[in-house]
């Protein structure tokens, strides 16, 4: 104790430099441990040597504990300043900074006591020099801790932890103050307050080390749960496109059941042509027989002359016919002109399987004495369309809201899937045309029920006109709720 009070007493130039060195480090430590560059060294160092020229005036003038709150204050009032952060913070820094480098420097005086007993240095200069030499290499040992290469980050303003901060701060405070009292008194109490000073410097590292761990293991805990939600998010994407993938495939398998059926029916009616004479004799007969018995004779339905789309109506009259549902076919202008240049052959067969077969679907639920399908193509009303009518039942509400978006069938009981509309929907964006279903009133016997109208307008519009307008409308504000 004797050497830290002779150190205090050689003169106020020793003294300044003793707190230059440790401002130095203090800020260099302030900026370290909250993982900041100095960008401004040269106003840092002229600034700390205005604080430490005028704070060793105010140890000799007044006190050391005057001297000690003048440091604290300039150098966290110049960190804010030249770091811009908030000055509460940066007092905070500073205390904690200046309390490491007082415990750092104490036991630097410890060790440079021991070169000046066996070599019996008196010189104040030189054990000044040898204290700043052991300070020095102490505090830059602390700094390449591995743990302290980005900071002490339960001090990161970001992180806001104020327990931890107060605890700090008031241990800080204690060892600062009971540095002062220590480097005053001789009495019997500095020996006791130098005891404190060791205990409150352990419980300070012990402190850092605690917080440390937990910071870690909070880390960590962050990193798992964000790892977890990442691969729930992963999760639920494949899900999204194994959906998307499931849906295509189903919206394919849907396409070509229509045109392998039509195919089947194309390869029956092959084969019956290549029956004997004798055979063909006989199923003319029973076939004229048959149309005598019918109470309405088989129409013709007219050619388009594109084999896969006549072939395709010709499946869907035997599937009315199946039924005993009239079908009828009113081909406008040129269709050659149509697939031409509004869409393409395969994709109008597939429109027209889909509706007509959804039309067939909607006469077999209906109780409607009048059966009747007609379907129409071509150029109508000046544009280029597809009309479907139909005297079947009408369209379940919920169904109308759904369609396009997700596969939605009023008769699922009875073969309807949903994925017709799904396909109608996407060639209809494709090719930017608009679709409009209008339901003319309740199934009666001498009118259609509805239409479906399909024109390529390039307005990409989806509308529906209903008898049921109101209700529709209400059901879809519920649906939206």
């Amino acid at each position: 104790m004797d050497f830290i009070n002779n150190l205090e007493n050689i003169g106020i130039v020793i003294y300044i430099l003793k707190i230059l060195s440790i401002s130095i480090f203090t800020y260099n430590f302030a900026i370290r441990i909250i993982n900041k560059k100095d960008n401004k060294k040269i106003i840092s160092y002229m600034i700390i040597i205005v604080i430490a020229i005028i704070g060793g005036e105010i140890k000799f003038c007044s006190s050391s504990l005057n001297s000690m709150i003048f440091l604290a204050t300039s150098l966290a009032i110049g960190f804010s300043i030249i770091n811009k952060e908030d000055i509460v913070y940066s007092i905070l820094i500073i205390i904690f900074s200046l309390s490491i480098n007082y415990i750092v420097f104490l036991l630097s005086v410890a060790i440079a006591f021991i070169p000046n007993i066996i070599f019996n240095i008196n010189n104040d200069w030189i054990s000044l020099i040898v204290i700043i030499i052991c300070y020095s290499i102490i505090i830059n040992r602390i700094l390449k801790i591995k743990r302290f290469k980005q900071g002490i980050i339960f001090l990161n303003k970001r992180l806001k932890n104020e327990y931890f901060n107060m605890l700090i701060l008031n241990i800080s405070v204690i060892i600062i103050f009971s540095f002062i009292v220590l480097t005053n008194y001789n009495e019997s109490f500095t020996s006791a307050l130098g005891f404190g000073f060791i205990i409150f410097s352990i419980i300070m590292f012990i402190t850092i080390q605690k917080s440390l761990q937990l910071y870690y293991k909070q880390r960590l805990l962050v990193q798992d749960l964000e790892e977890t939600k990442k691969e729930l998010e992963d999760k639920k994407k494949e899900i999204k496109q194994l959906e998307q993938e499931n849906l295509n495939f189903s919206k394919t398998s849907h396409s070509i059941a229509h045109k392998q059926k039509a195919l089947e029916y194309k390869l029956n009616e092959l084969a019956l042509k290549n029956e004997i004479a004798e055979e063909i004799d006989v199923k003319n007969r029973l076939s004229n027989i048959t149309k005598q018995i019918s109470e309405e004779p088989e129409i013709e339905i007219p050619k388009t002359n594109i084999s896969e789309i006549d072939d395709m109506l010709n499946y869907m009259k035997s599937e009315c016919i199946k039924n005993k549902i009239k079908f009828e076919v009113q081909l406008n202008g040129n269709i050659y002109q149509m697939i031409n240049n509004h869409i393409t052959k395969e994709e109008l067969e597939i429109l027209i399987a889909d509706h007509v077969k959804n039309a067939i679907i909607a006469v077999k639920c209906s109780n409607n004495s009048n059966r009747s399908i007609l379907v129409r193509i071509g150029k109508i009303d000046g544009q280029y369309s597809i009309y479907i009518y139909d005297s079947g039942i009408e369209f379940e509400i919920n169904t109308l809201h759904k369609l396009g978006k997700i596969p939605s069938t009023t008769h699922k009981e009875s073969g309807g899937t949903g994925m017709g509309f799904m396909n109608t929907f996407d060639t209809l964006k494709k090719h930017k045309a608009s679709i409009t279903i209008n339901e003319y009133g309740k199934p009666a016997k001498d009118n259609y029920t509805k239409v479906i109208m399909i024109v390529f307008n390039k307005k990409d519009e989806f509308n529906i006109i209903s008898y049921r307008q109101k209700e529709i409308e209400v059901r879809k504000n519920k649906i939206n709720v």
